[in-house]
C-alpha cells in the first residue's frame, strides 16, 4: 500500500466530511470512536486510468448527523435518506481521491453509490484494499477502502459498461 495513496485518500475523507457534512473528523479516533460499530456500507465502482471502488463503512450513529448536516435542517430525517446522504459522501471522496492518484487530467466514470450490509461492501475474491484509512466522527467513526485493479475490462469487473 502506497503511501502517498493513504495520504490521498486520508486527505479527500477529511475534506469531504468538513465541506459536505459541516463534520471535523478526527485522524487519530478516540477510545470511544474506535468502539463504535461500522454497521453500515457504501461503495462507488468507477472506471478510466484506474478501475476499483472506493468502500465507505460508518458507524450509524454518525448518520442523522451527516444527512441533517447536508440539507441544512435539524429534523430526524428517514434512514433511506440518511443512507443516501452516507452516499453522497462516497461520491465525493471518490471523485476527490481519484484525480490525486489518477492526475488532474484523467478521466473517470463513476458508478452510483451502492449500499450494502457492513461486511459485503468490504471484499470481493480475496480483493485488498490498497488504501484504508479510519476517522472518529462525532460519537462514531467511519472508515474509507480504496480498492484498484489492473486493467481486466470495464464489463468483467464493474458489471455493465453503460454504468457511469
Amino acid at each position: 500500500m502506497s503511501s502517498t495513496t493513504v495520504q490521498s485518500l486520508s486527505r479527500a475523507t477529511t475534506r469531504t466530511f468538513e465541506e459536505l457534512a459541516l463534520l471535523f473528523p478526527d485522524t487519530e479516533p478516540s477510545d470511544a470512536q474506535a468502539a463504535a460499530p461500522l454497521d453500515v456500507a457504501v461503495s462507488v465502482e468507477f472506471r478510466g486510468p484506474l478501475n476499483g471502488r472506493l468502500v465507505v463503512r460508518a458507524s450509524s450513529s454518525i448518520l442523522p448527523e451527516v444527512a441533517n448536516n447536508m440539507l441544512g435542517e435539524d429534523d430526524q430525517r428517514p434512514v433511506a435518506l440518511q443512507r443516501d446522504a452516507l452516499g453522497e459522501i462516497a461520491n465525493v471522496i471518490c471523485g476527490h481521491v481519484l484525480p490525486m492518484i489518477g492526475g488532474s487530467d484523467a478521466v473517470f466514470h463513476l458508478a452510483a453509490p451502492l449500499h450494502h450490509g457492513d461486511d459485503s461492501a468490504r471484499s470481493r475474491d480475496g480483493d485488498r484494499a490498497d488504501a484504508t484509512i479510519t476517522v472518529g466522527v462525532e460519537a462514531g467513526r467511519a472508515e474509507a477502502a480504496l480498492y484498484l485493479f489492473a486493467a481486466r475490462g470495464a464489463e468483467s469487473a464493474h458489471g455493465s459498461a453503460a454504468a457511469a
